[in-house]
């Protein structure tokens, strides 16, 4: 999280512009492209801002990362329809495979599954799009060339084969308290909308979904598991955040979302 200093020095900031400030001050983001920059182990792509491969959504966000490193390929079909699929790292079995049947649903729809790669929620969103054959995108805390969690290697790999993983921070850069929320900024520009699966109320999710918020996306949160919650009610009540419980509802929001 960030420390009290960043927040009371940057309290006229928007959360993303904030997250953003304090992960450029503290961690190595991706620059030009210097051979002793680039991954040779991993073979990914170091992807300037002027670039046509640079993702399109990302153009549109406040400050976005100059540059990018990018395993696998980008501006696929399904992208301009992209939903994130977030939420706890320690969730229920119930969770896990609700996100799992979310994100396989949606993906055999055609639209793309934007995640972090985390244990939990995001393990199992990422699983869930490659189980119905579709495509991924897991955007990273670490350098492209590290996996957190480590466990998380192969799943990276399969999602490097179809999809694509993207990450702002040098290859070596590990995980730090300011990568994952700079990270977070990424996932939400990357996505039409984001589902809010199962998460606690002090959970590192909610900025994902404030940054949407700032970004004009919906937010939506899984009714079945959040409803009860007396902070999700809370949250709900703004205008951009309702709860769902079916996929035809989040299918009928990114579509909304997209102008279609």
């Amino acid at each position: 999280m960030l420390d009290q200093t960043t927040r009371s020095s940057t309290a006229e900031l928007t959360l993303s512009a904030t997250v953003t400030r304090a992960s450029q001050a503290s961690d190595t983001w991706a620059g030009t492209a210097h051979p002793s920059l680039l991954d040779t182990k991993t073979e990914s792509q170091l992807i300037a801002f002027d670039n046509e491969r640079y993702p399109h959504a990302l153009r549109s966000i406040e400050s976005p990362p100059q540059h990018l490193y990018v395993l696998g390929r980008t501006n696929q079909p399904g992208d301009h329809q992209a939903i994130a699929i977030v939420g706890s790292r320690t969730a229920s079995d119930r969770g896990l495979l609700t996100a799992h049947r979310i994100a396989e649903a949606l993906a055999h729809r055609g639209h793309t599954i934007v995640s972090g790669l985390a244990a939990g929620i995001d393990t199992q969103a990422h699983r869930g799009a490659l189980a119905a054959g579709g495509r991924t995108i897991a955007v990273i805390g670490t350098g492209i060339d590290r996996t957190y969690p480590a466990s998380n290697q192969a799943l990276r790999d399969k999602i490097a084969a179809t999809g694509a993983v993207v990450s702002q921070f040098v290859a070596g850069h590990p995980a730090s308290k300011t990568t994952f929320p700079a990270r977070n900024v990424l996932i939400a520009g990357l996505s039409k909308a984001s589902l809010l699966v199962e998460l606690n109320e002090r959970s590192g999710t909610r900025i994902e979904a404030n940054i949407a918020i700032e970004q004009a996306k919906p937010v939506l949160l899984w009714a079945p598991l959040l409803a009860k919650a007396e902070w999700a009610q809370r949250f709900a009540r703004h205008d951009l955040v309702s709860f769902v419980d079916n996929v035809d509802d989040i299918a009928a929001v990114l579509s909304s979302a997209d102008g279609s």
